[in-house]
């Protein structure tokens, strides 16, 4: 889909994941000073059928978990920071250059959720608000160009879970 990237894992074993979550993604735009960064974890079915969970305000068709975060209030405090949880000072401004690459850490709020053999977790990353929800809105994006998504290498993007049960072995 135009306007989001997707990583999906698919499940060789049953895996639970408890607690809290963290992106860290290395990104850029093509214009503009800064990014608006959404993130949407997904559960799907052995069969490929999105599961969905009860959230926000009763909202029926939420994900397992969400994360946003501005770029240009990517600062840490390291002192509260936990790799599993990145503490955001917001009390500054970081705007990035155009073509500039800098890494990020999205904090993912809390989850608890069971992935059965064969079932997929996805990860989505969005310049707009997957969540349709009506008392919650990002009306004042600041996204402009063309965004992209740095992974292998030296940009170690990645997804953090707390894993509680099983072993992540991608399914053949």
């Amino acid at each position: 889909m135009r306007g989001q990237a997707a990583f999906s894992l698919r499940f060789a074993e049953p895996v639970e994941f408890t607690g809290e979550a963290k992106l860290r993604v290395w990104v850029s735009t093509s214009d503009g000073d800064d990014l608006d960064l959404f993130v949407v974890v997904k559960k799907f079915d052995a069969r490929g059928r999105e599961i969905f969970f009860s959230g926000y305000n009763g909202y029926e068709k939420d994900a397992v978990a969400k994360g946003w975060l501005r770029v240009s209030h990517r600062a840490l405090d390291p002192s509260l920071s936990r790799p599993s949880r990145p503490y955001h000072l917001h009390d500054r401004l970081e705007k990035v250059s155009a073509g500039e690459i800098v890494p990020v850490e999205i904090e993912i709020l809390p989850s608890s959720t069971w992935f059965e053999a064969g079932s997929r977790l996805e990860v989505s990353i969005l310049g707009r608000d997957a969540a349709k929800y009506p008392a919650f809105n990002h009306r004042q994006l600041v996204n402009r160009g063309t965004h992209a998504i740095h992974c292998g290498g030296r940009f170690d993007s990645h997804l953090l879970v707390p894993l509680i049960r099983g072993a992540i072995r991608p399914a053949a």
